[in-house]
Protein backbone atom coordinates (compact mmCIF):
# COMPACT_ATOMS: atom_id res chain seq x y z
CA UNK A 1 0.00 0.00 0.00
CA UNK A 2 1.73 4.00 -1.17
CA UNK A 3 1.99 6.16 1.55
CA UNK A 4 -0.69 8.07 0.21
CA UNK A 5 -3.36 5.51 0.20
CA UNK A 6 -2.53 5.05 4.34
CA UNK A 7 -2.50 8.91 4.66
CA UNK A 8 -6.14 9.10 2.65
CA UNK A 9 -7.33 6.18 4.70
CA UNK A 10 -6.11 7.53 8.01
CA UNK A 11 -7.52 11.00 7.15
CA UNK A 12 -11.29 9.12 6.40
CA UNK A 13 -10.84 7.23 9.57
CA UNK A 14 -10.39 10.04 11.73
CA UNK A 15 -12.87 12.22 10.10
CA UNK A 16 -15.14 9.29 10.44
CA UNK A 17 -14.59 9.00 14.22
CA UNK A 18 -16.45 11.97 14.57
CA UNK A 19 -19.61 10.26 13.57
CA UNK A 20 -18.96 7.45 15.54
CA UNK A 21 -17.46 5.02 12.94
CA UNK A 22 -14.24 3.03 14.52
CA UNK A 23 -12.25 1.54 11.81
CA UNK A 24 -11.77 -2.40 11.90
CA UNK A 25 -8.66 -2.31 9.85
CA UNK A 26 -8.09 -0.16 7.07
CA UNK A 27 -10.77 0.60 4.50
CA UNK A 28 -13.24 -1.24 7.10
CA UNK A 29 -15.22 0.74 9.33
CA UNK A 30 -18.44 -0.08 11.46
CA UNK A 31 -20.83 2.08 13.57
CA UNK A 32 -22.59 0.79 16.77
CA UNK A 33 -26.29 1.16 16.79
CA UNK A 34 -29.52 1.03 18.67
CA UNK A 35 -30.49 -2.25 17.08
CA UNK A 36 -29.17 -5.36 19.36
CA UNK A 37 -27.10 -7.44 16.90
CA UNK A 38 -26.92 -5.06 14.63
CA UNK A 39 -23.68 -2.95 13.38
CA UNK A 40 -23.59 0.12 10.31
CA UNK A 41 -20.64 -1.20 8.09
CA UNK A 42 -18.79 1.07 5.66
CA UNK A 43 -16.06 0.11 3.00
CA UNK A 44 -13.68 2.49 1.43
CA UNK A 45 -13.08 0.95 -1.69
CA UNK A 46 -9.61 2.82 -3.12
CA UNK A 47 -8.72 3.34 -6.67
CA UNK A 48 -5.05 3.84 -7.02
CA UNK A 49 -4.61 3.78 -10.99
CA UNK A 50 -3.26 7.44 -10.87
CA UNK A 51 -0.71 6.80 -8.35
CA UNK A 52 1.57 8.65 -7.43
CA UNK A 53 0.10 11.56 -8.02
CA UNK A 54 -4.00 10.75 -6.42
CA UNK A 55 -5.97 7.97 -5.04
CA UNK A 56 -9.56 8.01 -5.65
CA UNK A 57 -11.78 6.60 -2.76
CA UNK A 58 -15.53 5.30 -3.27
CA UNK A 59 -17.13 5.00 0.11
CA UNK A 60 -20.26 1.61 -0.18
CA UNK A 61 -22.50 1.55 3.05
CA UNK A 62 -24.11 -1.23 4.32
CA UNK A 63 -25.55 -3.38 7.88
CA UNK A 64 -24.54 -6.10 9.25
CA UNK A 65 -27.01 -8.27 10.84
CA UNK A 66 -25.04 -10.56 13.44
CA UNK A 67 -27.27 -13.86 13.10
CA UNK A 68 -27.48 -13.49 9.49
CA UNK A 69 -23.76 -12.86 8.86
CA UNK A 70 -23.34 -15.78 11.35
CA UNK A 71 -25.37 -18.20 9.28
CA UNK A 72 -24.00 -17.11 6.12
CA UNK A 73 -20.06 -17.68 6.92
CA UNK A 74 -21.16 -20.97 8.26
CA UNK A 75 -23.76 -22.26 5.36
CA UNK A 76 -22.45 -20.98 2.68
CA UNK A 77 -18.69 -19.62 3.69
CA UNK A 78 -18.78 -16.32 3.46
CA UNK A 79 -15.96 -14.34 5.22
CA UNK A 80 -16.91 -12.86 7.79
CA UNK A 81 -17.67 -9.44 8.20
CA UNK A 82 -20.91 -9.71 6.13
CA UNK A 83 -22.76 -6.76 5.29
CA UNK A 84 -26.17 -7.09 3.80
CA UNK A 85 -27.65 -5.12 2.00
CA UNK A 86 -24.84 -2.71 0.90
CA UNK A 87 -24.36 -0.41 -1.34
CA UNK A 88 -22.31 2.51 -2.50
CA UNK A 89 -22.96 6.21 -1.60
CA UNK A 90 -23.04 8.17 -4.65
CA UNK A 91 -26.09 6.72 -5.62
CA UNK A 92 -27.48 7.34 -1.89
CA UNK A 93 -26.94 10.99 -2.99
CA UNK A 94 -28.61 13.33 -4.85
CA UNK A 95 -27.17 13.11 -8.22
CA UNK A 96 -27.64 9.01 -8.08
CA UNK A 97 -24.56 7.88 -9.75
CA UNK A 98 -20.87 6.52 -8.63
CA UNK A 99 -19.46 8.81 -6.82
CA UNK A 100 -15.96 9.06 -5.38
CA UNK A 101 -13.28 11.71 -3.57
CA UNK A 102 -10.12 12.13 -5.06
CA UNK A 103 -7.08 12.76 -2.70
CA UNK A 104 -4.54 14.21 -3.98
CA UNK A 105 -0.99 14.48 -2.76
CA UNK A 106 0.16 17.81 -1.47
CA UNK A 107 -3.40 18.73 -1.30
CA UNK A 108 -5.56 19.06 2.04
CA UNK A 109 -6.25 15.66 2.73
CA UNK A 110 -8.10 16.29 5.71
CA UNK A 111 -10.22 18.74 4.37
CA UNK A 112 -11.63 15.71 1.48
CA UNK A 113 -12.04 13.53 4.00
CA UNK A 114 -14.05 15.59 6.20
CA UNK A 115 -16.24 16.23 2.99
CA UNK A 116 -16.79 12.20 2.53
CA UNK A 117 -17.70 11.55 6.17
CA UNK A 118 -20.22 14.30 6.14
CA UNK A 119 -21.79 12.95 2.91
CA UNK A 120 -21.52 9.60 4.92
CA UNK A 121 -23.67 10.74 7.71
CA UNK A 122 -25.61 12.38 5.95
CA UNK A 123 -26.53 10.35 3.25
CA UNK A 124 -25.27 6.94 4.18
CA UNK A 125 -26.34 7.05 7.47
CA UNK A 126 -30.30 6.55 6.76
CA UNK A 127 -29.81 3.88 4.51
CA UNK A 128 -28.49 2.26 7.59
CA UNK A 129 -30.97 3.28 9.93
CA UNK A 130 -33.60 1.34 7.40
CA UNK A 131 -32.43 -1.49 6.56
CA UNK A 132 -31.15 -2.06 10.32
CA UNK A 133 -34.52 -3.06 11.12
CA UNK A 134 -35.22 -6.98 10.29
CA UNK A 135 -39.17 -6.54 9.08
CA UNK A 136 -37.64 -4.23 6.57
CA UNK A 137 -34.69 -6.40 5.60
CA UNK A 138 -36.99 -9.46 5.33
CA UNK A 139 -39.90 -8.33 3.03
CA UNK A 140 -37.46 -5.79 1.13
CA UNK A 141 -34.86 -7.96 0.00
CA UNK A 142 -37.34 -10.06 -1.42
CA UNK A 143 -38.37 -7.67 -3.48
CA UNK A 144 -37.55 -8.08 -6.95
CA UNK A 145 -37.70 -5.05 -7.73
CA UNK A 146 -34.83 -3.51 -5.85
CA UNK A 147 -31.39 -4.28 -7.27
CA UNK A 148 -29.74 -4.84 -3.98
CA UNK A 149 -28.47 -8.13 -4.05
CA UNK A 150 -27.08 -9.98 -7.18
CA UNK A 151 -29.00 -13.02 -8.33
CA UNK A 152 -26.48 -15.58 -6.83
CA UNK A 153 -26.90 -13.53 -3.88
CA UNK A 154 -30.02 -13.75 -3.57
CA UNK A 155 -30.41 -17.28 -4.36
CA UNK A 156 -27.90 -17.91 -0.72
CA UNK A 157 -29.35 -14.91 1.33
CA UNK A 158 -32.91 -15.03 1.14
CA UNK A 159 -33.34 -19.16 1.78
CA UNK A 160 -31.04 -18.10 4.73
CA UNK A 161 -33.43 -14.96 5.92
CA UNK A 162 -36.63 -17.48 5.73
CA UNK A 163 -34.94 -19.49 7.58
CA UNK A 164 -34.14 -17.65 10.47
CA UNK A 165 -38.07 -16.09 10.42
CA UNK A 166 -39.03 -19.96 11.09
CA UNK A 167 -40.33 -20.51 7.34
CA UNK A 168 -38.67 -23.41 6.11
CA UNK A 169 -41.08 -24.38 3.16
CA UNK A 170 -40.15 -20.72 1.92
CA UNK A 171 -36.72 -21.66 2.56
CA UNK A 172 -36.60 -24.93 0.78
CA UNK A 173 -39.23 -23.87 -2.30
CA UNK A 174 -36.20 -21.52 -3.28
CA UNK A 175 -33.31 -23.93 -3.31
CA UNK A 176 -34.91 -26.28 -4.75
CA UNK A 177 -35.37 -24.04 -7.47
CA UNK A 178 -31.86 -22.73 -7.40
CA UNK A 179 -30.70 -26.53 -7.67
CA UNK A 180 -32.71 -27.30 -10.70
CA UNK A 181 -31.23 -24.53 -12.42
CA UNK A 182 -27.49 -25.24 -11.73
CA UNK A 183 -28.39 -28.62 -12.42
CA UNK A 184 -24.89 -30.74 -12.57
CA UNK A 185 -22.64 -28.11 -13.75
CA UNK A 186 -19.24 -27.98 -12.81
CA UNK A 187 -18.70 -24.10 -12.26
CA UNK A 188 -17.90 -22.71 -8.64
CA UNK A 189 -20.75 -21.14 -8.22
CA UNK A 190 -22.88 -24.43 -8.72
CA UNK A 191 -20.99 -26.47 -6.49
CA UNK A 192 -20.61 -23.83 -4.06
CA UNK A 193 -25.19 -23.71 -3.87
CA UNK A 194 -25.05 -27.61 -4.10
CA UNK A 195 -22.66 -27.76 -1.20
CA UNK A 196 -24.73 -24.61 0.87
CA UNK A 197 -28.02 -26.61 -0.37
CA UNK A 198 -26.39 -29.45 1.93
CA UNK A 199 -25.39 -27.46 4.74
CA UNK A 200 -28.92 -25.71 5.31
CA UNK A 201 -30.31 -28.88 4.91
CA UNK A 202 -28.44 -31.95 5.83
Amino acid sequence: MSDLERMSQGSCAAALRRYGFVAKKRGLLTKSLDVKGVTGWLGLNAATWDLPASVAINPVVGVRHIRLEKALVELAGWPAPVACPTKPLGYLMPQGTFTQWDFVRGADLETVAEELAAAVAEYGMPFVDQWSDWKTLSSGLANQENSLLLREQRSVVLPVVAMLDGDEAAARAMVSEELIRVGDAPDFYSQSYREFARRLFP
